[in-house]
């Protein structure tokens, strides 16, 4: 059987790790195929060799047949192969016609300007051979984005791809967005075109693939058609163990005090208003909403990155003035964000670097001298390293070589570490696989029962379900509801959610 793209015996060493361990991978054309598996398991590095990121140490690629060599991106366009990453590559301000346009010469005119007539007739020649849904004329900030991802297909058509390797296209979608990318993904499949599926999410690749690779330690654990796989088994697979499909209920709180009390807070750029809502020590409160309902925002806003036009915020019972970031960790305030590239991290730094910069001070030799006891700091990064289970050479490695998730564990650590009393969490989970999720999961959990209280921002809906105490609902700006997490179904969160759009 002669494949699409035929992977063999691929090893590829990291300083201190092994990232892929004779890995054999081969696609037919016009299939779908899923590829799963820890954070840490390989999968980026598999990627990035099969689109000329990265060179293998040793191994083969054959495509179609032949032997290839790939050894820059440039080479995997050429041959038909395009990668589209989990974060876009757009300029937000320029049209989906600008956007698919850059890198690649432009139509011109005899005059020397450029000919954008032929540039939209070419693309709407693309748009219409594969049924594709998309504005190609509103400037790609104004798009949802389920759009943007539609453009970033489209431009990889115009190249006339026959493999497309997608890294966790629905991350930052909705389910409706989801679906007509499905739909989109099968209409271009029926044509030939071949995908691979990376996921986080084990529901989706049932829903969208046609057979599925996973992933451990570096290794391909097993490759099997989809109507062949279970949920069960491939989490397994994955995780080297039996894991349950559940998430462990979060700890009870008891009879505990009030550590952080909102009233009718108000910020009318960011249309946030009037939230009224209090969280007790040692309480999960989870807050659902749609994309653009203005739960980032509000967690945003609590951690001082936007100021109030009115409300009072209390800790303790004791009002408070948040007017930045720095006056909110100077009261207990902490934040995951939920870009964890462009606010959590600093890529330049190493693992450690990143753990220890928001508690320096606790290191200093003396109060003279703020030089850092490095003997201290390691051992505290040992520690996190250690209880997060954050798969690394050291603290020393940089921290931009580490998988998606794994730099969230990063992210997370650092204020583990700082201590807090209320800790505000902007998608924690976005990104990360099932088994790193327990062990965020768990960790939130032990915070909690120190009596840190909890806010948790996702708009995923069985994450809400699954590790919160309380559940409010945000809409439009406003927190419609909030209600204990007893017999509540996902249809109960939705309807609120959504009944502001239905109605008007």
């Amino acid at each position: 059987m002669e494949y699409l793209l035929e992977l063999k015996e691929i090893y590829k060493k990291f300083p201190g790790v092994v990232a892929l361990q004779n890995v054999d991978f081969s696609l037919q054309k016009g299939e779908i195929r899923a590829l799963v598996g820890e954070n840490g398991a390989g999968k980026s590095t598999l990627i990035k060799i099969m689109t000329g990121a990265l060179q293998p140490d040793a191994g083969s690629l054959f495509w179609m047949g032949q032997p290839v060599s790939l050894n820059y991106p440039w080479k995997a366009q050429q041959i038909g192969i395009a990668f589209i990453h989990q974060n876009r590559s757009l300029i937000p301000f320029f049209s989906g016609f600008e956007n698919i346009y850059l890198g690649r010469p432009y139509p011109r005119k005899p005059t020397g300007l450029v000919h954008w007539k032929k540039i939209r007739e070419e693309v709407k020649v693309v748009i219409s051979r594969y049924h594709l849904l998309v504005n190609m004329d509103k400037p790609i900030q104004e798009l949802p984005a389920g759009e943007q991802t539609m453009i970033e297909i489209v431009r990889t058509l115009l190249d006339k791809t026959n493999l497309i390797v997608l890294d966790e296209p629905t991350a930052t979608l909705t389910n409706a967005e989801t679906q007509l990318l499905f739909q989109a993904i099968r209409t271009l499949k029926d044509q030939g075109v071949t995908f691979v599926y990376v996921s986080h999410r084990i529901d989706e690749i049932f829903e969208v693939a046609d057979s599925v690779t996973v992933l451990r330690n570096g290794k391909v654990m097993k490759t099997l058609p989809i109507h062949e796989a279970k949920k069960s088994d491939i989490v397994s697979l994955m995780a080297g163990e039996t894991v349950l499909s559940t998430f462990p209920p979060p700890p009870p709180i008891g009879f505990s005090p009030t550590v952080l009390s909102v009233q009718l807070l108000t910020v009318p750029r960011e249309q946030i208003k009037n939230i009224n809502f209090s969280l007790r020590k040692g309480e999960i409160l989870g807050i659902f909403g749609l994309v653009g309902a203005g739960q980032g925002e509000l967690v945003e806003t609590l951690f001082g990155m936007h100021v109030p036009f009115s409300g009072t915020i209390l800790i303790d019972g004791e009002k408070v003035n948040i007017q930045n970031p720095r006056s909110a960790i100077q009261n207990g305030i902490l934040l995951v964000p939920g870009d964890r590239l462009l606010q959590g991290l600093i890529f330049p730094f190493n693992v450690r670097e990143n753990i220890t910069l928001p508690m320096l001070w606790r290191f200093r030799k003396n109060w003279l001298f703020p030089i850092p006891d490095r003997r201290k700091e390691n051992k505290l990064v040992g520690e996190m390293i250690t209880n997060l289970n954050i798969r690394t050479s050291g603290g020393e490695q940089n921290v931009a070589t580490l998988s998606g998730g794994n730099q969230q564990k990063v992210v997370l650590s650092k204020w583990i570490g700082y201590g807090a009393k209320v800790l505000l969490c902007n998608e924690p989970t976005l990104g990360v696989d099932v088994v790193s999720r327990r062990e965020i999961y768990r960790f939130l959990y032990d915070l909690a029962r120190q009596g840190t209280g909890i806010i948790v921002c996702s708009a995923d809906i069985e994450e809400i379900l699954a590790i919160s105490h309380r559940i409010g609902v945000m809409n439009h700006g406003e927190l419609v509801d909030i209600f204990p997490n007893e017999n509540i179904t996902k249809t109960d969160i939705l309807s609120r959610s959504c009944l502001r759009n239905e109605t008007e």
